[in-house]
């Protein structure tokens, strides 16, 4: 299949990086206020899966090989310009998030653009997030709650895959 991007869809990758993007930044809020109510792991189970929904909404909609990054990574750029605290590294996590997403469709070859790939493209971030909290955070704990969190972010990413591609099934009924 390629990938041969119209205009129309071109101004759908826009429109769902700019919602997004607004999205992601101001998604930090409930983060702190859930995880100083309930801690990390809630607010990993609850929120995680809201900064990986663009590429799964994108990939859906549009059907094409790269929207899926597309979708995220400019999501992400779009949040790094806006002023909120994860800055340029949201840049950074967007794009590794959406090539994990890619991956759900690129194991169809891209054949395949069901409810299935729109979980496996919200949960297998969750990789590259936990990866990058390591990396560029240090972020240090016992391999058990890193196991832990891996999982809470890949089921929170599921649930926000199957949201996306929901909507996107609602919207194309219309």
């Amino acid at each position: 299949m390629k990938a041969r991007y119209t205009t129309v869809d071109l101004a759908l990758l826009a429109v769902i990086a700019a919602i997004f993007g607004a999205v992601f930044a101001f998604a930090w809020t409930p983060y702190y206020a859930i995880k100083a109510i309930g801690g990390k792991p809630v607010a990993v189970l609850l929120t995680y899966g809201i900064w990986y929904m663009a590429a799964p909404l994108a990939a859906s909609l549009l059907k094409k090989p790269g929207a899926a990054f597309l979708g995220e990574a400019l999501a992400g750029l779009v949040e790094a310009l806006i002023p909120q605290i994860g800055g340029f590294s949201s840049l950074i996590y967007a794009v590794f998030q959406g090539l994990f997403s890619e991956l759900a469709y690129a194991s169809t070859r891209y054949k395949k653009f069901g409810t299935l790939q729109a979980v496996l493209a919200g949960a297998l971030p969750s990789i590259a997030s936990i990866l990058l909290d390591i990396l560029l955070w240090g972020s240090v704990y016992p391999p058990e709650v890193f196991a832990i969190l891996l999982f809470l972010a890949a089921a929170s990413g599921a649930v926000y895959g199957f949201l996306a591609y929901a909507i996107v099934t609602k919207i194309a009924k219309r």
